[in-house]
């Protein structure tokens, strides 16, 4: 497909500006050329309220083992809180709007079909008003998510809040991408945005920190207008699932594991957690079985895991293993569990059992201390985890997994729990 002319410009919506997108999607888009970008908030409207105070801009620092580079990013026109709904059908339904990509993390794909608590939703309301408008360019939905398919998900998750009408418009109308994304971006420090305003004179209240490293790789189905992406080094492809898996079960399976296992250990970064002996021993573990699963040849799978370990052990990063250990109901069944079956059982896979096993200790630490676990389904976690015996509440927890009582899976859990690296 050729990509399209300098004088092809339109505008991009963005769901679920947080910091990853900003470090990470958004900066490819304003590489790519002269588009407008209208963006949404996630949870709250603090994020729109202090990006239109600053006309949009913020600051980027790219954190490298020894030094920062600053920059400013000045991609975005305006920024709507999440819950206003006719700013949204507005802009879909504009013909000038010809991509909308989201970043609302694996459980907003599953928050229903209330315009008012889901996204989707709320797209399959914009996508009603454009089929209304009679505009007939397509729009393509971009997943920027860490969920296999993402873009058949999304597909699914639009259609089931979308009339029947929009249903039968959407085929020929719409066009929904999967891609997979990567930069690790941590929050940021309490010296970034003097760091910022020292760099570039830019008073900056929302600054972003990522790494050096970014991978884009999207799949190549746009029928209309899009962000000449390749410009910034996004890859195109009519096979996405092969670096999906490989982005899916190596960096975020071995970051869903440092998160617990760390912690349980008593280390708070993921720096920390790789240079923890008995950690990375896990993550050499599961990086072994998760490769098993990949076809891929043993040189780039050797390549990708020696640049995640120097990703990993970036000690200016400072990524704080408490930001990664949320949602973890969400992330282990897509992350964890289908290598433990694809390899025939836990028996097969012992650093993916170590994962949900450090999951499982990890919130049964958290909920006995009084300590917060964002996930959610945590009020049911904190009932599982104050289940005094230790196979029952194993039991319990695997069961919000989707794990049937007497599974092999909770034996395991049970056993290797005991095994975990303490502090």
């Amino acid at each position: 497909m050729s990509a399209p002319s300098p004088s092809d410009e339109g505008r991009l919506v963005h769901l679920g500006i947080g910091n990853f997108a900003r470090a990470h999607t958004l900066v490819a888009t304003q590489r790519a050329g002269s588009w407008s970008v209208s963006a949404f908030t996630g949870r709250t409207a603090a994020m729109a309220d202090a990006l239109n105070a600053q006309s949009g801009q913020y600051g980027l620092i790219v954190r490298g083992a020894e030094d920062d580079e600053v920059s400013i990013v000045d991609v975005i026109d305006e920024v709507f809180p999440a819950d206003d709904v006719d700013a949204l059908v507005r802009l879909v339904a504009d013909p000038f709007t010809a991509v909308v990509t989201l970043t609302i993390t694996e459980k907003g794909y599953a928050a229903g079909n209330d315009p008012a608590t889901s996204a989707p939703a709320r797209l399959a309301l914009g996508l009603k008003a454009r089929r209304e408008a009679g505009v007939t360019e397509p729009i393509a939905l971009v997943s920027c998510d860490n969920l296999t398919g993402n873009g058949e998900v999304l597909r699914e998750a639009v259609l089931a809040a979308a009339d029947e009408d929009t249903r039968t418009w959407f085929e020929d109308h719409v066009d929904v991408v999967s891609s997979m994304v990567d930069r690790i971006t941590p929050s940021a420090d309490e010296g970034a945005a003097d760091l910022v305003q020292e760099r570039t004179g830019l008073a900056d209240t929302v600054p972003v920190v990522t790494e050096p490293f970014t991978e884009w790789v999207v799949e190549d189905s746009f029928r209309g207008r899009r962000p000449e992406w390749e410009k910034a080094g996004v890859q195109f492809t009519d096979d996405l699932e092969i670096h999906e898996l490989r982005k899916l079960r190596l960096l975020n399976g071995a970051h869903t594991l440092m998160a617990y296992a760390g912690q349980v250990a008593g280390v708070e970064r993921v720096d920390e957690a790789i240079g923890h002996r008995e950690v990375r021993a896990l993550v050499e573990q599961l990086w072994s079985e998760a490769r098993a699963t990949l076809d891929l040849p043993a040189a780039d799978l050797d390549a990708y895991t020696d640049a995640l370990e120097a990703r990993f052990r970036n000690p200016r990063l400072a990524d704080n293993l408490i930001r990664i250990a949320a949602d973890g109901s969400v992330k282990l069944p897509v992350r964890a569990l289908p290598v433990i079956a694809e390899l025939g059982g836990p028996e097969k896979a012992p650093g993916e059992v170590a994962a949900v096993a450090a999951w499982t200790a990890w919130v049964t630490d958290r909920v006995r201390a009084g300590a917060e676990v964002k996930d959610p389904r945590a009020d049911e976690i904190a009932t599982a985890a104050a289940i005094e015996d230790p196979t029952e509440r194993v039991t319990a927890l695997l069961a919000l997994l989707d794990v049937p009582a007497g599974d092999p899976l909770v034996a395991a859990v049970v056993a290797e729990e005991l095994r975990l690296p303490r502090p």
